[in-house]
């Protein structure tokens, strides 16, 4: 894939992503957003403060690669390349996937209090996301790294971390909008 057809495809996704929450999902009220279908299912806020974790971790790191990125000049690519690592979480995060998986503890939000603003600081950190996106439009992503994990010694390039990202985002927005329309269909919360 190209690197320019792959950042239009991000940033197309995210505002998306943003517009739903928008217009979808940010008028509703808390005890709407504390909707559980399930005792082991996570909420909505829970998905907004997990997704608001890792976003709060990584862009950051993103920018920084940016910014060394566009020290260096290092200038875009035609393509856009994935390693072994890279496609495995861009796999697992993929809204397609319905596998379940266990989050890290650090990750996990399951019952902890929390209010709506667990959505504003969402849309706070999407744009965010969405500013690093547009100014790696500038940038070589297969060249670009982002590290990964506490240490940050592990890396992946910037290309793929984007896509994780943004896939990892739609993933739980996925969620978030299967739990409301199940709220509905029982007639649990007004909507």
């Amino acid at each position: 894939m190209t690197q320019s057809t792959l950042l239009d495809r991000l940033e197309t996704d995210l505002r998306q992503s943003l517009d739903i929450v928008r217009t979808q999902i940010a008028q509703l009220d808390e005890a709407a957003l504390q909707y559980r279908s399930a005792p082991e299912r996570w909420n909505a806020l829970e998905c907004f403060a997990h997704v608001n974790a890792y976003l709060e971790r990584y862009i950051p790191r993103m920018e920084l690669a940016v910014h060394k990125a566009k020290a260096r000049q290092w200038k875009p690519v035609d393509e856009v390349k994935y390693t072994g690592a890279g496609k495995k979480f861009i796999r697992r995060a993929n809204p397609n996937n319905n596998k379940a998986y266990k989050a890290a503890k650090y990750y996990n939000f399951t019952h902890r209090p929390m209010g709506k603003d667990i959505v504003k600081g969402f849309t706070i950190n999407a744009e965010r996301l969405l500013r690093v996106i547009l100014a790696a439009k500038e940038v070589n992503l297969n060249k670009a790294k982002v590290g990964r994990g506490k240490s940050g010694f592990l890396t992946f390039n910037l290309g793929n971390t984007l896509e994780w990202l943004v896939l990892h985002t739609q993933r739980h927005l996925a969620q978030v909008q299967t739990q409301m329309e199940q709220m509905k269909a029982r007639g649990c919360c007004p909507l």
